[in-house]
């Protein structure tokens, strides 16, 4: 038997140590609700051989005689337990759980022990809203972030064609019609004469997109053409296309462009896993995967190739996504939580569906990209599944649609989402908390748009727009993250953003809409424990508490303590060194 050691918290260690676990308030999730009455799904509607998204391993609570135990040491943890918010070491078991909290090694130390990297380790961070494969995808692509006026358009994609030879296809993303001069919408005049080939470049929100003349023509888009369901065409003051297509619109040119194959679907994924370790992630929730993918994403699991955990909602539009749900268990790398849904556009391309005229276009509404009996159904078959449905919903109309369906639906232990939950009404807000409906929300859109939200939706509406500190203060789980590639990835950028409400320049003094800033405990919550709550993981994830994964994030200097003493821009000047999943070291690459 080992001498009684320094412990903070620690399970029981069979054999050597017998303490007590210490309880954290809110350690389950957000503010404790008795469970609302609301009947499961028919049972005779589920599949019997679906596998249930919420079963896992449970935690270790004694470990067997012989089991290894190392001790890990270095930076600062950060443990996200309200009880014990530090710790000087950590000790984990050969199943990559976390056993016990230190102060300090015991002398001797019984350990092997190891050395991570950096100043700085907080419990695991998630990114509860990303693209992966897009990540992967722009890596590979046009990047048009730095584009400032239109006319430059035709120069950067002639450049990169020249660059680029043998392509069939020129692909960019990222221009931002806010940021020209004038704040118009590019045409296909801009690109026109940069190159022969059709040219599609995606808006840096993917929900609108540029096609050039040769585009057009090919797809057969012409004045006559009538706006999709749900899609708009922009137009000149002749009725002709402008080359800008809007949400479902972009869906006319989509037959017309080369369909990824398993090699790039596998590039892709591999490279935006890479560039989300790379940042101090330790897992995603990737938005709306095809089926063609997830494929590609169960080999790479087998393969033992994922290098952090991949949570995955399958796009809810592909009939085949929701019987495939279901049909692969879930490992501690790759997991399937069920679909991501669309209610309406996005703000910054005005397809967001408000309740009232847009305060900058009268007359406009925005789109719901989605009929609502379409995806009242498409709701249902998920939940018949026992799956969670994530629902795109940005405007303040989409988002009470949402709610409204979600709340008619609701299903007890089904955690449905909100992905970004930007423009909410006051009264609309505290519907979450009920039915435990999740806000997914992205601290760093708030900070893009801040330029132009309140010239969009006015000062009245802009009350419950991005609106993190009315989440919490209702009760509600909000779970952060960074919608990559239409914002960057970095975790850091999204708490910075979280705790300032600024861009990078310090603008504006005092924060946008300050009164919706949150403290740095709340914002580490958000990228942790809720966001693992949201995925059904908070027995197992969010915390570094014994029994969990030994789940963290490591960074070169100590921003949380330099944020504590006054200093949130040390997130922006912290470089992220590497992640621990599940014991497993990675270091980020240059």
């Amino acid at each position: 038997m080992h001498a009684r050691l320094p412990l903070v918290v620690a399970t029981t260690l069979a054999g050597l140590v017998g303490v007590t676990a210490c309880g954290v308030p809110r350690s389950a999730g957000p503010t404790p609700l008795p469970a609302p009455a609301a009947a499961e799904p028919d049972p005779a509607a589920r599949p019997a051989d679906v596998i249930d998204a919420r079963t896992r391993p449970e935690p270790h609570p004694v470990l067997p005689l012989g089991t290894r135990l190392t001790a890990y040491v270095g930076p600062r943890f950060v443990t996200g337990e309200e009880f014990v918010p530090e710790a000087r070491a950590v000790v984990a078991d050969e199943y990559g759980r976390v056993r016990a909290l230190l102060r300090t090694l015991p002398t001797p130390n019984p350990y092997p022990t190891v050395t991570l990297p950096g100043a700085l380790a907080v419990a695991g961070l998630h990114d509860a809203h990303v693209h992966v494969e897009g990540i992967g995808m722009a890596k590979e692509n046009l990047d048009l972030t730095g584009v400032t006026r239109a006319p430059e358009l035709a120069r950067v994609v002639a450049d990169f064609v020249a660059r680029h030879p043998g392509l069939t296809v020129v692909r960019g993303r990222g221009w931002d019609q806010s940021r020209f001069a004038g704040g118009a919408f590019p045409t296909w005049r801009d690109v026109e004469g940069a190159t022969s080939l059709p040219v599609w470049l995606t808006r840096v929100d993917g929900h609108a997109a540029l096609a050039n003349r040769a585009l057009l023509q090919e797809a057969g888009i012409t004045k006559a053409t009538r706006d999709p369901e749900g899609g708009r065409i922009l137009r000149d003051a002749d009725g002709e296309p402008t080359g800008v297509l809007v949400d479902n619109a972009m869906e006319l040119v989509a037959p017309f462009l080369p369909a990824p194959t398993d090699v790039d679907r596998e590039r892709w994924l591999l490279a935006g896993l890479k560039a989300a370790a790379d940042a101090g992630l330790v897992a995603v929730h990737d938005m709306g995967m095809s089926v063609a993918s997830a494929k590609v994403a169960v080999r790479l699991d087998a393969d033992k190739r994922l290098p952090i955990r991949l949570f995955v909602y399958l796009d809810g539009t592909e009939d085949d996504a929701y019987g495939f749900l279901g049909t692969r268990p879930n490992t501690e790398r790759l997991s399937f939580l069920g679909v991501k849904l669309y209610a309406d556009g996005a703000l910054g391309s005005r397809g967001a569906a408000l309740l009232d005229d847009y305060a900058d276009e009268p007359g406009k509404r925005g789109l719901l990209v989605t009929d609502p009996a379409v995806l009242e159904e498409r709701i249902r078959k998920v939940h018949a599944r026992g799956y969670q449905a994530a629902v795109h919903a940005i405007g303040d109309r989409a988002n009470r649609v949402v709610l409204d369906l979600l709340t008619k639906h609701h299903v007890v232990d089904i955690r449905d989402r909100l992905e970004h939950a930007q423009v909410l009404t006051l009264g609309d807000i505290p519907r979450l908390y009920a039915p435990r409906i999740t806000a997914s929300m992205q601290p760093t859109h708030a900070t893009s748009d801040m330029r132009w939200a309140e010239a969009r939706l006015g000062p009245e509406r802009l009350k419950g727009a991005y609106a993190w500190r009315r989440m919490l203060d209702a009760g509600n789980a909000l779970a952060f993250g960074s919608d990559a590639p239409v914002e960057d990835v970095r975790p850091a950028w999204g708490i910075y953003a979280a705790l300032t409400r600024q861009a990078h320049d310090g603008a504006p003094p005092g924060g946008f809409t300050p009164d919706q800033r949150l403290t740095q405990a709340e914002a580490l919550r958000s990228f942790a424990r809720d966001a693992a709550w949201a995925v059904n993981l908070e027995r197992h994830a969010g915390a570094l508490t014994p029994g969990m994964y030994f789940d963290v994030s490591l960074f070169d200097i100590d921003a949380a303590a330099a944020a504590d003493a006054g200093d949130p821009r040390a997130w922006l000047r912290t470089t992220p060194v590497g992640v621990v999943v599940g014991g497993a070291v990675r270091s980020s690459s240059p």
